[in-house]
């Protein structure tokens, strides 16, 4: 017979009676965190997972655990869940924090993709470079064959 133990119970009984594991406290820390952790570095976090965890947790603990995390973490969990944001591309971990933080309590929605127009593209090229029209055309024949 198979034994299953409901870990989530158990986690849950665990963190109901402190005082009855306060020898085992800080691993219980380092595992709350590293469990968090692991839940936003996977692969199916999205938008509305990652709300409902921040709503799972508090938005005060989330707060909290943002302070404490990685600054590789908060990059790259602000790449996955807005990827167009200029936060994402400057670093700064204040700002990546605020920015989670507002996404997660839906004062923010992600950024949209900027389209840029074929003006701008055209612009984009150096004035000193040559024009089509002045570069050599190649030769589209094929060679004789040899005999």
């Amino acid at each position: 017979m198979n034994v299953v133990i409901d870990s989530y119970a158990l986690l849950s009984a665990i963190g109901r009676h402190r005082d009855a594991f306060a020898g085992i406290d800080v691993l219980v820390k380092k595992q709350a965190a590293a469990l968090l952790t692991a839940q936003l570095k996977h692969k199916s976090l999205d938008l509305s997972t990652f709300r409902t965890i921040v709503a799972a947790i508090g938005s005060e603990l989330f707060e909290l655990f943002l302070d404490t995390a990685d600054d590789r973490l908060l990059k790259g969990v602000a790449k996955k869940l807005d990827q167009h944001a200029e936060v994402t591309k400057s670093g700064n971990d204040d700002a990546l924090r605020s920015h989670l933080t507002g996404l997660a309590t839906k004062r923010i929605e992600p950024t949209a993709k900027s389209v840029k127009s074929k003006a701008q593209k055209a612009t984009k090229g150096s004035p000193s470079a040559p024009s089509d029209i002045s570069m050599p055309h190649a030769i589209a024949t094929k060679p004789p064959g040899r005999r």
